[in-house]
């Protein structure tokens, strides 16, 4: 049995090291589409997406539709709350206005960036079976064994955080810890996971 480590992390660096290791062994199935999910181009793609222009009656902002523009500021309707709008109106200043992502561009970018990186998936797994939004299951013998490691390791802290939660269901994937890593270390994880 390899040497046992402990680190203590705070429960945002716990967070960290899960999204790290699930982002390392899904792109190591081939899942590369993942790579738009990670916050940094989540939010500038966010970002990048409001439109720069005038604003106009008419806009979306996250308040609302602007109603009114005049002296400066703009009528915003109110929010939808609970699925519906409420009757509230609110006058902004112009500059403390922002306009809403404009999501037909977001949605287009997002596709071309699926496009590029299913080439570049294509590319290194030469598999004609493998569809565009299918991947190699993580048992795969092509997929390395550290894939499978960072997987297990995922899984535990999922488990772990499962047990915290007091409104926990036992109907939930988390519920339940399943190894996939070589058999002679998952008693590794076990003990880990008992901590």
């Amino acid at each position: 049995m390899s040497k046992l480590n402990i680190l203590t992390v705070t429960d945002e660096q716990l967070s960290l090291i899960q999204a790290s290791l699930e982002l390392y062994s899904r792109i190591g199935i081939g899942q590369f589409d993942v790579i738009k999910e990670h916050p940094t181009f989540q939010k500038y793609l966010y970002k990048l997406c409001i439109p720069v222009k005038t604003i106009e009656v008419g806009d979306s902002t996250p308040q609302g539709k602007i109603l009114e523009v005049k002296n400066g500021k703009a009528l915003i309707a109110g929010r939808v709350k609970d699925g519906l709008w409420n009757k509230e109106y609110e006058w902004k200043k112009l500059s403390d206005v922002k306009l809403s992502t404009d999501y037909s561009k977001y949605h287009d970018i997002r596709s071309t960036v699926d496009s590029k990186l299913f080439d570049a998936r294509s590319t290194l797994i030469q598999d004609s079976s493998i569809g565009f939004n299918g991947s190699w299951g993580i048992y795969n013998e092509e997929v390395d064994d550290t894939c499978r490691m960072a997987y297990d390791i995922v899984q535990v802290i999922r488990h772990k955080r499962w047990k915290e939660d007091e409104e926990r269901s036992n109907m939930t994937v988390d519920s339940s810890i399943h190894f996939s890593h070589r058999k002679d270390r998952s008693s590794e994880l076990i003990m880990c996971n008992k901590l």
